[in-house]
């Protein structure tokens, strides 16, 4: 439409300044477009459109590191992901590497989530073709050995606790079910109760109704 055809414009006139102030105004924009919530086809054409834009490595690293500081900030796990989906899409070199080694705690407890853990492997991939040096090769390996064990381990506790979610709701219903066949007796017991007391009131009746015609 003419609106995002002058919406990119407006982004590539601004790429073009010395400061590029869309570096400035991407974790921002980030953080603001997950929370209201677009879809995530949406988010992620936006998304991968900015990042686009960021080719400096320092601007790279300096990213990275505020994207994974947001990880905690993160209210849902799908905004968890739409952080993990930028990170992918930003051009890893080894610093931003070890910058992703050092803030492991900030994301490691959402790498149960498949669209989190998919966009690390990616990131695990660029990571590997930019190692050069044996050691940093084994520093990439090691990193993916233990993104590998939080997601499982993640993905255990998830399980688990869904399955003892479920387990609870099913002792609730059969409480309640408990409480309603409770119930039931008791009124049965009264109409019970209130059927014998018309019945003697009945015969009383009968018994008076004969009396009076014995001393006719």
């Amino acid at each position: 439409s003419r609106i995002q055809d002058m919406a990119r414009l407006l982004f590539f006139e601004l790429s073009k300044r010395s400061n590029n102030p869309i570096y400035n105004l991407l974790p921002d924009i980030v953080s603001q477009l997950s929370e209201i919530g677009i879809r995530r086809e949406e988010f992620r054409s936006i998304m991968s459109f900015l990042l686009g834009f960021i080719t400096k490595e320092r601007q790279i690293e300096t990213l990275c590191d505020k994207l994974c500081q947001r990880f905690p900030k993160a209210k849902t796990i799908s905004q968890k992901a739409d952080l993990a989906y930028c990170l992918a899409q930003l051009k890893i070199n080894e610093k931003c590497v070890k910058s992703l080694n050092d803030h492991y705690k900030l994301y490691s407890a959402s790498l149960f989530d498949e669209d989190v853990y998919k966009s690390f492997t990616t990131i695990v991939s660029k990571a590997k073709k930019a190692s050069k040096s044996p050691e940093s090769k084994q520093f990439v390996a090691d990193w993916e050995a233990r993104l590998e064990e939080a997601g499982q381990i993640g993905a255990e506790n998830e399980a688990a606790d869904a399955k003892a979610l479920q387990a609870k709701r099913r002792a609730a219903r059969r409480k309640q079910k408990q409480k309603t066949k409770g119930k039931q007796p008791a009124v049965g017991k009264k109409r019970s109760t209130r059927s014998s007391r018309a019945a003697a009131a009945l015969e009383d009746a009968e018994n008076m109704e004969n009396s009076l015609l014995s001393v006719q």
